[in-house]
């Protein structure tokens, strides 16, 4: 009977960390935007919107070469994207030029919504995330498991 129950305790215990990891990210963009005035949210939400819809059309415009390089688990990302973008056509050129054009106009009028202690908030929450040791650990590396554990220099 105790064994049941210890075994049950540490699964429990399992689950509530593994779950804690999962849903950071989320539970703090959540955080984020109980600070935000209503106003932002709905930017924040129609430009989520827009870049959903952009890349639900972009990735039906990509080849059969293009989804290879995709699933190709043995380069880095960064080399995925070099190889990607090479093989781009002239409206997936496009299509990727109107995206950043447009979120760069979306991140101005965010910005010239917020407060000063929004920015203040949103600086130090960025700070955080930015000093992450495992930010970017997939950048650099292979996405399958690397056994040596050495990271790459970026170019």
């Amino acid at each position: 009977m105790k064994l049941k129950n210890i075994i049950f305790t540490l699964a429990f215990f399992s689950l509530m960390l593994f779950n804690t990891k999962v849903f950071a990210q989320e539970s703090s963009f959540n955080l984020i935007q109980k600070e935000l005035t209503k106003q932002q949210r709905d930017l924040l939400q129609q430009e989520k919107e827009v870049m959903k819809t952009n890349r639900e059309a972009f990735k039906a415009s990509l080849t059969k070469e293009q989804l290879a390089i995709l699933k190709d688990k043995t380069i880095s990302k960064s080399e995925i994207r070099k190889r990607l973008v090479a093989t781009f056509s002239i409206d997936q050129k496009k299509m990727v030029s109107d995206q950043q054009i447009s979120l760069r106009k979306t991140r101005e009028n965010f910005r010239s919504t917020l407060t000063n202690e929004q920015r203040k908030m949103l600086k130090e929450r960025i700070d955080k995330i930015r000093n992450s040791k495992d930010r970017g650990e997939l950048k650099d590396g292979s996405r399958i498991n690397n056994t040596k554990n050495e990271r790459k220099k970026r170019n």
